[in-house]
């Protein structure tokens, strides 16, 4: 439930101190360079994978098919290698970062695809589904914008604020 904290917090702390930023022209991991951000943004990263793969083994323990949520699991280590190897490490960089987003939605489309075995299951995949609609169709902004930073936005924050729904389902009950 405390991933968007974290993650919106880092990213707003980052943004509010960064005047250079634009979202047609920078990607969110610029923040993880600069000497003001990176350790705001790279940590803020680290702790949200951190709580993405708590999320992730609760997800494992009440789905039927839990593939989904081991696929989320992955997506969640590759947030935390955001964090761990910024851009300066361009390589392992786009590694992880490519793998988080790409991992996010296959996992968030494996549980909308494989959902339906009571309500609960069924309300949290249809979301996830519209959410991996979502997150393919910011895909058309990469031939626009210089940057990647509104795709990378419109791929993340819905999901980040899925966790926190079903965290939050998941705490009070899916009953």
């Amino acid at each position: 439930m405390f991933l968007p904290v974290v993650v919106f917090t880092s990213l707003g702390f980052s943004i509010a101190s960064s005047p250079w930023f634009t979202w047609t022209q920078h990607a969110l991991s610029d923040f993880g360079i600069q000497e003001n951000t990176a350790l705001l943004f790279n940590y803020g990263m680290i702790i949200s994978g951190l709580l993405a793969l708590v999320f992730s083994i609760g997800l494992m323990k009440i789905l039927v098919n839990k593939l989904g949520a081991y696929v989320l699991a992955l997506s969640s280590l590759a947030l935390v290698g955001i964090g761990i190897f910024p851009e300066t490490i361009f390589t392992l960089h786009f590694l992880t970062s490519a793998s988080f987003f790409i991992l996010l939605a296959v996992g968030l489309l494996i549980i909308g695809v494989t959902s339906g075995y009571n309500i609960f299951e069924r309300n949290i995949g249809l979301l996830a589904m519209v959410l991996v609609v979502i997150a393919l169709g910011s895909t058309v902004f990469l031939f626009h914008f210089d940057g990647i930073a509104v795709t990378e936005a419109l791929c993340c924050f819905p999901a980040f604020i899925w966790c926190s729904i079903v965290g939050l389902k998941m705490t009070l009950g899916s009953g």
